[in-house]
């Protein structure tokens, strides 16, 4: 099976490095990473540019690029999985970190109907800034992490724990996933699957729902969403929140999702193929 991993990214350029870094060390290295870029400017592409070139990169790495004219995340994330060569695709966002074991999990525990979600560990600000000064990252539980989420800001620490006992996942609900939906941080799909429920839906005008509404779509369509919390795991780099509930594109967002549900929608229309009104 080959393997796709996509990296959405937009103006983060130390982060997307720390993330392309943490991809080269996995246990289980991606035929392919393709960054999927919604409109960075020139320190970006230098960055990937740069890190190809490296003793580093041991994937093929690709740049898929298109303007920056707003939030257009979906229509580059459907972009970037046409030019994929991969059978599976998995999704980590570029100002997130993967641990070494992050693509062994998935691609383990991937199913041909099944979307696979996990969450992430947050790192808080003041961490997240020493990491990006000095170019290194944390891929794994460490003291450095447990302290700072005791005496700074980081959170959800708890997800960094790795869990693979059946009974042990069961009693500490690591077995489930749909309270939250889908995280585009951290899930993984084959890519018939993909192309099975449209892709990504750019009708979504920011970025706060249209990853859930992927996982909604498959189960609308007889798949399954399948939890990869405690084995599939990341660590995201802090930065303030992009969208708020109160927005008027959060609203509209919400109206797609209401309607998906309520019509059970499999597909959208203005997914990664054009489907007719």
């Amino acid at each position: 099976m080959k393997i796709s991993v996509i990296v959405p990214t937009y103006n983060r350029h130390i982060a997307l490095k720390l993330c392309l870094m943490s991809l080269s060390v996995q246990s289980i290295v991606p035929d392919e990473v393709l960054v999927a870029d919604d409109g960075s400017g020139d320190r970006t592409a230098s960055v990937i540019n740069d890190f190809r070139s490296s003793n580093q990169c041991n994937y093929e790495l690709k740049h898929v690029w298109q303007e920056d004219i707003g939030f257009r995340k979906p229509m580059i994330i459907n972009k970037t999985v046409r030019e994929s060569t991969g059978d599976y695709l998995i999704f980590i966002d570029g100002d997130c970190i993967a641990h070494r074991h992050f693509v062994r999990a998935h691609v383990e525990n991937a199913e041909q109907d099944a979307v696979l979600g996990g969450k992430r560990v947050e790192f808080g600000n003041k961490l997240t800034e020493q990491l990006l000064q000095k170019g290194e990252f944390i891929n794994r539980l460490t003291y450095r992490l447990l302290w700072d989420s005791i005496v700074s800001d980081s959170r959800k620490v708890d997800e960094a724990f790795q869990i693979n006992n059946p009974l042990l996942r069961r009693i500490l609900h690591r077995d489930r996933i749909t309270d939250d939906g889908i995280w585009g941080c951290n899930f993984s799909i084959y890519k018939k699957l993909f192309y099975d429920i449209n892709g990504s839906d750019e009708d979504f005008r920011d970025g706060s729902l249209e990853d859930n509404d992927i996982g909604i779509r498959v189960l609308n369509g007889g798949g399954k969403v399948k939890s990869a919390r405690a084995r599939a795991i990341v660590f995201h780099l802090w930065h303030p929140a992009s969208w708020s509930r109160a927005d008027e594109k959060f609203i509209y967002n919400q109206e797609i999702v209401k309607r998906r549900i309520e019509l059970r929608e499999a597909t959208c229309k203005n997914g990664i193929v054009k489907l007719e009104a």
